[in-house]
């Protein structure tokens, strides 16, 4: 790396009464790629928080490649090889790092799923953290262990909050598909239909159903069919084909076909089987 990639960088060793504190901030700095720089590959042994200040960056793990716009925080677990640098569709990325150690920090790594989602969207509220760490870290006191640690707590506090946002947001869409697809059991759903009302692609949808519910939207629609049909079966004398309608199922074929497959009984064989 060359003197234009890093205009500063600050080591700090922790003092004798370090180890009273959870968090602490080895290694900040300041760094530059241009466009004409190639990705540099890195392998340390700490956590590493990069803000981008400006342009655009690129990091690449284990064969995955991710965009670092301005205003991002990307968290590293630098344990593993990595490669950054200028992202190609940008002239310059500038952006302040730390290193950081502390108890629970893989855990919490593991927790945010930072290893499949390293990029977070930031917060006006991270640029301070940062200069006040590289300032923190250009001054050092007495103090300096006990503001490390301050800095890296808020740090990690505004990461869990913003993923812990999404969360909430995903559940809320898998939440509102549901309630849809109870609504209007008996429409042809297609998986583009509920992609719209969940606001995510077909893909998106389909792993975050799963994470949410351990089975695919479709899945979840046929079992919910099902226990319609078993209410519909046991509660009126409606005709099997009639019963298959009501639950979204135009052939009575297919209606028993699943029906079986996921009881064990033909609807009939269901039916009298509870005395109807």
């Amino acid at each position: 790396m060359t003197k234009d990639h890093r205009d500063e960088i600050l080591f700090h060793t922790p003092g004798r009464h370090a180890e009273a504190y959870p968090y602490k901030i080895l290694v900040a700095g300041r760094s530059r790629f241009t466009e004409n720089d190639g990705l540099v590959t890195r392998r340390f042994h700490h956590h590493t928080l990069i803000l981008t200040m400006s342009g655009r960056g690129l990091i690449e793990i284990a064969g995955q490649r991710f965009a670092a716009g301005a205003g991002s925080v990307v968290w590293l677990d630098t344990a593993m090889q990595y490669a950054h640098g200028c992202h190609a569709e940008a002239d310059h990325w500038r952006y302040l790092w730390m290193s950081i150690d502390g108890h629970g920090l893989d855990a919490v790594f593991a927790f945010l799923r930072v290893g499949q989602s390293p990029v977070f969207s930031g917060s006006v509220t991270a640029e301070p953290l940062f200069e006040q760490a590289i300032g923190t870290l250009g001054h050092r006191s007495q103090t300096t262990d006990a503001l490390s640690n301050a800095i890296v707590g808020q740090l990690i506090a505004l990461l869990v909050a913003e993923r812990g946002e999404q969360e909430e947001d995903s559940s809320e869409r898998i939440q509102r598909l549901m309630r849809a697809l109870r609504a209007d059991i008996a429409r042809n759903w297609q998986i583009e239909d509920m992609a719209d009302i969940s606001s995510l692609s077909a893909s998106q949808l389909h792993r975050q159903f799963r994470q949410k519910t351990g089975t695919t939207p479709m899945d979840w629609m046929r079992h919910e069919r099902m226990n319609l049909a078993k209410r519909l079966l046991t509660s009126s004398e409606a005709k099997i084909s009639a019963v298959a309608l009501s639950s979204g199922y135009a052939d009575p074929y297919h209606f028993s076909r699943d029906f079986r497959r996921i009881s064990g009984q033909s609807p009939s064989e269901f039916r009298r089987a509870r005395g109807q």
